[in-house]
Order: structure tokens, then sequence, then C-alpha cells
């Protein structure tokens, strides 16, 4: 694959030297095989050959960010409560819930030598995560939302990671990624049908990268898929299955 700037922008956001493209995003860890979002799934992911771990980043009552999709409990674990309307220590405390904190994900990663991919679902989450990143010179990381705002207020506040902006089926992507000043657009289209790759076309790829921004994609498990996505001139892929984004580059490559 061309370098596409994929050099640059990882020396501008001081990321690590030794990364292949595209990278291996394991989507809230290696989802595929373990409970979402926990630490056995972020340490599955490496093993199974990502480079990077997708999470979502949520605030207890009490102002420490944790990781987890939802808010509401109950989807997961099965459990009828708010990540918002408990502390952290009632958060621990739940029988079968297992949602870790933002700092014991990033200490994990910092030990796996693994990035992190911090998608904001709580605004407040946003710079509570930027500033654990920053205190602990975590560089390989971007954060990013679907919403511009979160997104747009980091840049103002002179956030010096890169910044995503996750965009949702239909959605014009250059428009979103100049209202949250991000640079990276994240395409989030794995239900644009049965050949969603169709929908990044060369005019897209080329009018983001000509921007100076660098391109995500959403979460893809098919095959047939995977194989054409992994050629295309992208930052990185997430998967819950990131073996099949590992085994599809590895095959290209060779």
């Amino acid at each position: 694959m061309k370098d596409c700037g994929l050099s640059a922008f990882a020396r501008r956001f001081q990321w690590l030297a030794r990364l292949s493209y595209p990278l291996v995003i394991g989507h809230r860890g290696a989802s595929g095989h373990l409970t979402e979002n926990t630490l056995a799934a972020f340490a599955k992911a490496s093993d199974l050959g990502a480079q990077m771990w997708e999470l979502d980043a949520q605030v207890t009552r009490d102002g420490i960010c944790v990781v987890s999709h939802d808010d509401h409990l109950e989807r997961v674990f099965g459990v009828d409560a708010h990540i918002s309307q408990l502390t952290a220590a009632e958060l621990k405390g739940l029988p079968g819930v297992e949602v870790p904190t933002f700092a014991e994900v990033a200490a994990l990663a910092r030990e796996r030598g693994a990035g992190v991919y911090v998608e904001i679902k709580a605004p407040e989450a946003a710079p509570l995560a930027w500033r654990h990143l920053r205190e602990q010179d975590q560089r390989f990381a971007a954060l990013g939302s679907f919403d511009p705002e979160p997104v747009r207020a980091l840049r103002e506040e002179g956030c010096d990671f890169p910044l995503s902006v996750l965009v949702r089926l239909g959605a014009d992507a250059m428009d979103e990624a100049e209202r949250a000043g991000a640079d990276i657009v994240h395409l989030c289209w794995e239900r644009g049908g049965e050949r969603p790759q169709d929908l990044v076309t060369p005019e897209l790829t080329g009018a983001i990268l000509e921007s100076g921004r660098q391109i995500v994609l959403w979460h893809e498990e098919r095959p047939a898929i995977i194989d054409d996505l992994v050629r295309l001139p992208v930052l990185g892929i997430c998967s819950d299955l990131p073996e099949r984004l590992r085994f599809a580059i590895d095959r290209v490559a060779a």
C-alpha cells in the first residue's frame, strides 16, 4: 500500500516508528471472542495481532473515566443500572460486572505496546482521557466521537493527540470532519449493503487524504469484504475478530 502520508502522520503525533499499515484495531478489544471492553478482551486482541484497541469512554457519578460502550449495564451484563448513576466503587462492587477504568486499560496497553483509540461516549470523558494519556506520555493514542462537539472542544483546548470524527452512513464525511476539526475520518459504514467497501470511492479517499486527514474504517468481520478493505489507503480498520484482519494483511504483504 502507498504511504499516503501515513509516516508523516505518525511522526506528527509521535506514534511508534515501527508501525505497519493499515493498523489492525480490535473493536472493543477482541469482542468477537470475549466480553467487549474488558481487560481480557483487550489482551486477547493483542494476542490475535491487533496493534491498537478501540474502546468506549464513560464517566461514573464521582467523575472516574471507565470503559464501556453503554451507560446502561443491561445489554452486556444483564444488570439494570447506569454507570453515570454509580460511583466507581459501587460499579466495581457489582457482581458479574467487569467495567475497567480507563487508567487500567491504558496501563495494560502500555504493557502490551498497544495503542488506544478512544471513542468518547460521555462528553465529560474527553478531558479525563486526554489528561490521563498526557500525564502518562502515552502517545500512541487517538480520541474521537460521533458527536463533533466534544472533538472540536478538545481541538480548541489544545489537544495534541490525533482527533477522530465517526461518520454515520449517509452523512457527509468531509462536512463532519470540518465541523469537528478532526485529523481522522472514521467511516462507520458496516451496514452499507453487501459491499460497503464500494462506498469508499477513490474520489472520497482522495478528498480526505488531500485535506491532510487519514481514514479509519468500520468494524468488519466478513472475510471477502476484509480482503478488499486491506488494500485501501487507510490508517486502520476495526474488527471484532482482529485475527481476520491480520491474516488478510499478511497475505497481501507476502
